[in-house]
């Protein structure tokens, strides 16, 4: 081999390299939201890294996304409807789409052939997104490349290992907060952190605190695994258990605790990046000796959604706390205007989850999300009210919220 041959044939290992080490935001599968969430009934609007999708249930009963835009006067399609075909109709002109985005309707088209016409045209489609529905949770492969059905075939979701869901019926939570995708994962990797900015709830206070002996990353870290990192407790309650955290990309923080008593708890967490300085928290929390709920008959008698939304409307205040430490963290990191290096003073063990986090990030997937088309505005502080607005973070998305509130759309 001569050494021409020798010099092209290693460049090609190191751009393969390059390509492997590299994490592709959109050739991922995301879950957007669980199925309870969900009203066949009708289509709702997503957003997914800064791309507006519309979601529907078809004919087949198989959950649709597509672009969230009619192609005729650009329309967003989820203000739309069903019809009794199981087709999407636009509410502005008629015009409808069956669950491979194809036009199968212009009413203001009488003439035969020009309708099959437009409808066979490629203006006239929508471009439609792969899903799948696993452990109750509905999944978009975020690409829309030719070969985007293909390869979504060839990766599969970050669910939770059949062995740890315990039998268990916990239903799944989701709340979209205006608070960005890093310092969201970022937070999930920091327990310490409890102990302190939730006084008063669960057990938290700062005198039980104890500081964490042993964290650290279990295995190598890459683009696609991610990395699994161990810990110590971090309290007199917990000091003797063992955790694991492991983040499977984009957006998985699968955590659990093993205590020196047999038990065993599991929270399995998901971090969507919707659009800039805004994320979709969807999670349970799942042990595994809890014991079956004693049946309250009066409780039964209720309408389903109202224990749901009673039950969702208790974690606000923990969630408010979050909110505004995470809130308060970006406006200062948009003031500085420096890395997080140069930012953060890291000395303790306790923080080798943050910044192990930020190295994947920084090192496989450039940093923060990519988001797609669209240009990242500067930077906006939020109001107490506009940061604390129960509306939009939760009750909208939540059908039992909505109907426990006496709230239509």
């Amino acid at each position: 081999m001569t050494s021409e041959l020798k010099d092209k044939k290693a460049t090609n290992n190191s751009q393969q390299w390059e390509e492997e080490k590299k994490f592709t935001w959109t050739k991922q599968w995301y879950p957007i939201t669980p199925i309870s969430y969900l009203e066949p009934s009708r289509p709702t609007p997503i957003t997914l890294l800064g791309k507006k999708l519309v979601i529907w249930r078809d004919k087949h009963q198989k959950w649709v996304a597509m672009d969230d835009t009619c192609p005729h006067k650009l329309a967003q399609l989820s203000l739309g409807s069903i019809n009794e075909n199981g087709n999407l109709i636009c509410r502005h002109h008629g015009w409808c789409f069956d669950g491979t985005g194809k036009c199968t309707t212009i009413p203001m088209l009488s003439d035969e052939k020009a309708l099959e016409t437009a409808c066979n045209s490629e203006r006239s489609q929508v471009t439609t997104y792969p899903t799948q529905v696993l452990q109750g949770l509905l999944w978009i492969w975020a690409d829309n490349s030719p070969t985007a059905f293909e390869d979504c075939t060839l990766k599969q979701p970050a669910v939770m290992a059949e062995s740890q869901l315990y039998k268990s019926e916990t239903d799944w939570f989701m709340s979209e907060v205006p608070v960005g995708y890093t310092v969201s994962v970022e937070s999930s990797f920091d327990p310490s952190h409890a102990q302190f900015l939730h006084k008063g709830i669960a057990g938290f206070s700062p005198e039980r605190a104890l500081p964490i002996q042993q964290f650290e990353v279990f295995g190598e870290m890459s683009a696609e695994a991610g990395f699994t990192l161990k810990h110590s407790g971090y309290n007199i309650f917990n000091k003797d258990m063992d955790a694991t955290r492991n983040f499977t990309p984009p957006c998985s923080n699968t955590t659990i605790y093993k205590y020196s008593n047999g038990k065993c708890a599991l929270f399995q967490l998901y971090f969507v990046p919707t659009k800039p300085g805004y994320c979709k928290h969807i999670g349970k929390f799942i042990m595994n000796d809890s014991p079956p709920q004693k049946r309250n008959f009066w409780f039964e008698l209720l309408p389903k959604y109202l224990p749901t939304g009673l039950k969702h409307s208790s974690s606000y205040k923990l969630s408010n706390q979050d909110l505004s430490m995470m809130h308060s963290q970006a406006v200062n990191e948009s003031i500085g205007n420096q890395t997080w290096q140069k930012s953060y003073f890291m000395p303790s063990v306790a923080d080798v989850g943050i910044v192990t986090f930020r190295k994947w990030l920084d090192e496989f997937a450039g940093g923060k999300p990519a988001w797609q088309g669209l240009t990242e505005a500067p930077f906006q502080e939020l109001s107490d009210e506009q940061l604390y607005d129960r509306w939009h973070r939760h009750t909208k998305h939540c059908p039992s919220c909505r109907q426990s509130k006496r709230v239509d759309r």
